[in-house]
């Protein structure tokens, strides 16, 4: 036998209201559990603030005060019909001002599981209406239950990050991935999508590419790209350097982008001074392979551990794009394969009652006839065009043939 026991979750309540007069202006917060009273505040501004200016930093300062406390769930009362509203989204806001606040006090609410605002009469405020006042007129004493606080400039000024507004690109299907787990829309190849994600992190607001010469490098859009490699071209174009060690260079300064190797090339191929030094074109085997040397030679003999390691860390840093420049040349080749089959090919059709000739197949040769028997017999006469390459065939009596006979099989009979 158990007592019926009922788990009634405390309600917190929270009662804000602003001031802004000659003398100064400030805000008064009431924090309440149930019918308790937890905590009071009067915040003094040190700045000037129209009434609506002190209403938000009231509000922003009570809601700051329920997150320190952990607070899931809290109803906010205001006595401003105009923040009441406009943070229900039944107002606009027009005012530049207020919606600095207005963005500041919609992320703060997103922390909490349950949030609601409703507008009170100043009656019903009376507390917070009094701490605001008192705030404008700073006593020197101080009790235990209540907190007297100064708010130095507004919250919009505070060094914090609101948003961020980032054009996309490259970059993009990354973060929204590591960031909200959302896979590109139309993506092709979701495993191979996934894979190339895994070498990528965010650290802040910035996307970052795990390498093996390096432990993090920045991954840049393309325009800031452009300003890289001008910058590090700019200083060693008169060494001739090749567009791999441009890109190899930009690895190791820790910058990434997906076409580094190919933009660096590029890059080189367009300058004058190292166009005469341009190295010759691989083939994708060779740019995929390293060629493994087991005969000694003068090079293996002077062998350098570290230029080794460093060199063969930045080839693994490109290997990415190698493969799919390779990918890309492939297709590329195969398109043009069809392309040249496909100009060969000389394109036949039947139309229904065209006399044509069949190939006569091994199993039908007669065996006394040999090496003599005929190739083609008939003629018959084309029944039906089933499309596709695909005949029904009838003999010149009307009898129609067993089966379907293939285009490559036929071919047009002439008397």
């Amino acid at each position: 036998m158990t007592n019926d026991t009922h788990n009634t979750e405390v309600s917190w309540s929270i009662y804000v209201d602003g001031a802004s007069n000659k003398e100064g202006s400030g805000a008064g917060i009431l924090l309440k559990e149930g019918d308790k009273v937890v905590a009071e505040q009067s915040l003094q501004f040190r700045f000037n603030a129209s009434n609506n200016q002190a209403e938000y930093e009231a509000l922003l300062a009570g809601l700051k005060l329920a997150l320190q406390l952990h607070i899931p769930r809290i109803t906010a009362y205001c006595d401003s019909s105009l923040v009441v509203h406009q943070i229900r989204g039944e107002f606009q806001v027009k005012d530049p001002l207020l919606e600095k606040y207005w963005l500041i006090t919609k992320d703060l609410i997103s922390k909490f599981k349950e949030f609601d605002i409703i507008h009170v009469n100043r009656e019903q405020n009376t507390r917070a209406d009094v701490l605001s006042k008192l705030a404008t007129t700073r006593q020197a004493e101080n009790t235990s239950a209540l907190s007297q606080l100064t708010l130095d400039k507004p919250s919009f000024e505070q060094e914090t990050i609101l948003s961020i507004t980032q054009v996309p690109d490259w970059r993009t299907p990354f973060f929204d991935y590591i960031n909200t787990g959302t896979i590109p829309k139309g993506e092709p190849n979701l495993p191979l999508f996934r894979r190339r994600a895994s070498f990528y992190t965010v650290l802040g607001n910035t996307l970052y590419r795990r390498e093996h010469s390096q432990p993090l490098l920045k991954c840049i859009s393309i325009e800031e790209a452009e300003e890289v490699m001008a910058e590090t071209h700019e200083g060693v174009c008169g060494n001739h350097i090749g567009g791999r060690a441009l890109a190899t260079k930009i690895l190791r300064t820790g910058y990434y982008w997906p076409t580094i190797k190919r933009d660096c090339i590029t890059k080189v191929k367009a300058c004058d001074n190292c166009q005469k030094h341009a190295t010759l074109s691989e083939t994708p085997a060779e740019e995929l392979h390293t060629i493994e040397v087991s005969i000694p030679t003068l090079r293996t003999e002077l062998y350098n551990q570290p230029n080794n390691q460093q060199a063969r860390s930045a080839e693994l840093d490109l290997v990415e794009e190698d493969r799919d420049i390779s990918a890309i040349k492939q297709r590329a080749r195969k398109r043009y394969l069809e392309q040249r089959h496909h100009k060969r090919v000389v394109h036949r059709s039947f139309a229904d009652g065209d006399l044509v000739l069949r190939r006569t197949e091994d199993a039908r040769k007669p065996p006394a006839h040999g090496k003599l028997a005929a190739n083609w017999e008939g003629p018959f006469r084309v029944l039906q065009n089933l499309g596709k390459g695909a005949y029904k065939l009838e003999t010149l009596r009307g009898e129609q043939l067993p089966g379907t006979w293939n285009i490559s099989s036929l071919r047009e009979y002439q008397s």
